[in-house]
């Protein structure tokens, strides 16, 4: 049941993001470098590295013109182990070149509202996220205050 429901949200993303107009890109997971970040470590291939993320290849296409883009691609981090997390796993990641954040987290929404939409959820949460109400948003200073 698990790895159905998996095909059918990653499905879902699919025809969310394709039918904005976006191009689905496919970029390296073994790079000879990447871009540090004092907390992930990354996951040695050779004399390589496993991406910890797609976000540098994805940054290149964007600087040579491509405006929408996203990829569902594998991840690896050495060390993250837990409940929540693993070394491997599967990320989406989009970027829309010319919009601000306002805009993002527009399509976020979208997003989530397309996907539970079009699967059936029983959970409280999923049946939330299909209404058309407005959703709150917060500044970070607002959600440390609150929660």
């Amino acid at each position: 049941m698990n790895l159905q429901r998996r095909a059918e949200i990653i499905q879902s993303i699919r025809i969310f993001f394709q039918g904005r107009g976006y191009l689905e890109v496919d970029t390296p997971l073994r790079l000879p470098s990447l871009i540090p970040e004092a907390n992930i470590e990354a996951q040695e291939s050779s004399d390589w590295f496993l991406q910890t993320s797609p976000e540098q290849c994805m940054k290149r296409l964007l600087a040579r013109g491509q405006e929408k883009i996203f990829q569902i691609c594998k991840c690896f981090r050495r060390h993250e182990r837990g409940s929540l997390h693993l070394p491997e796993f599967t990320m989406l990641e989009w970027y829309h070149a010319g919009i601000d954040y306002q805009a993002l987290m527009d399509e976020c929404r979208d997003l989530l509202r397309f996907v539970a939409g079009r699967l059936e959820f029983s959970s409280d949460a999923a049946k939330s996220l299909k209404k058309e109400a407005e959703w709150e948003f917060l500044t970070v200073d607002q959600a440390f205050q609150r929660y």
